[in-house]
């Protein structure tokens, strides 16, 4: 039996920065799924980005480094200089909120999700397909893993391919995010060499590098089954005007609205994935609200690597 390996996010804050709201909309597919919905904290009828922005900066080192170069830090007696120095890396790839760099709120949110939510822990994150893995020429936002033994009772993994959409009309995200996954499938077979190479990079700790072999490239006589999945992670906007109601109605407002809001996607989500061909795969998405996300995605990463976001 192959133990899977530790995530490595901070996640202890993650439940005081989003609220989970719960609905009863599946994408009905045969194999396992997530379709779930979070919104951040509530002040004066719009959405508080302080907590989310205390919390990234907290995980930026751990987003932008692999385990075996945070375990460097730690032999180094220097682990105050992993937030600095995941920022100046992150300032080299790129402006705060740029697409592609790994500089994108959403890009560092679906590393948040599929770790803290899935509890996929990541292979790569975007900043590290961007940097020491440039030269394949990733289409992807980050790639995880995810252990399934629970719910099957046998070893069996989810490599997790990852994408990310901020875009103020929902459906229009939807689109973004299908496009990028069309791209992903055509050159799957690139991205699990890419993930597969990894393994012998100095990306890894040595129990890592062996817990990931052992699942990637088994023994002789020892087949641990995997398939590909997507890890999804959506923003848009929640659409409420905040001058219309009081602070407790606003409240009342935002849950109806974001049931309302996948109510009337979620079938869209599930036709795309049939419409592609894509019905064998698994697919984990996480959506979240912002007040006004084309302007907010840029603000909040330019907060978190430019000095904001402290407590």
């Amino acid at each position: 039996m192959i133990d899977s390996f530790d995530k490595t996010i901070s996640g202890g804050k993650f439940d005081e920065v989003f609220t989970e709201v719960l609905h009863a909309e599946t994408l009905g597919l045969k194999n396992p799924e997530q379709l779930r919905l979070f919104h951040l904290n509530v002040n004066n009828n719009a959405f508080s980005s302080d907590k989310l922005e205390v919390f990234l900066r907290k995980n930026i080192g751990q987003y932008v480094f692999s385990r075996a170069q945070i375990e460097d830090y730690h032999v180094k007696e220097d682990v105050y200089s992993v937030g600095m120095d995941a920022i100046d890396i992150m300032k080299r790839n790129g402006a705060p909120g740029q697409k592609g760099t790994g500089n994108d709120l959403g890009e560092i949110l679906l590393y948040v999700f599929l770790e803290q939510v899935l509890g996929a822990p990541k292979i790569m994150s975007k900043v590290e397909l961007q940097t020491g893995a440039k030269q394949y020429d990733s289409k992807c936002d980050g790639i995880h893993l995810l252990s399934l033994e629970q719910i099957f009772g046998i070893p069996y993994y989810h490599m997790v391919f990852g994408t990310s959409s901020i875009v103020g009309d929902m459906k229009k995200a939807v689109d973004s995010a299908f496009n990028a996954i069309v791209e992903i499938d055509k050159q799957s077979t690139q991205e699990r060499i890419l993930a597969e190479n990894t393994v012998f990079s100095k990306s890894f700790d040595k129990d890592t590098i062996q817990k990931i072999k052992d699942l990637l490239i088994p023994s002789k006589g020892q087949v641990v089954p995997y398939d590909t999945a997507y890890g999804v992670f959506l923003a848009y906007n929640l659409g409420l005007n905040p001058a219309n109601y009081s602070v407790v109605d606003f409240r009342r407002a935002l849950t109806q609205k974001m049931n309302t809001d996948i109510h009337n996607h979620a079938a869209y989500i599930a036709g795309k994935i049939n419409f592609l061909g894509l019905g064998n795969h698994s697919f984990y998405f996480y959506i979240l609200p912002l007040n006004d996300a084309d302007t907010e995605k840029t603000q909040i990463m330019d907060r978190v690597m430019n000095g904001g976001g402290r407590p």
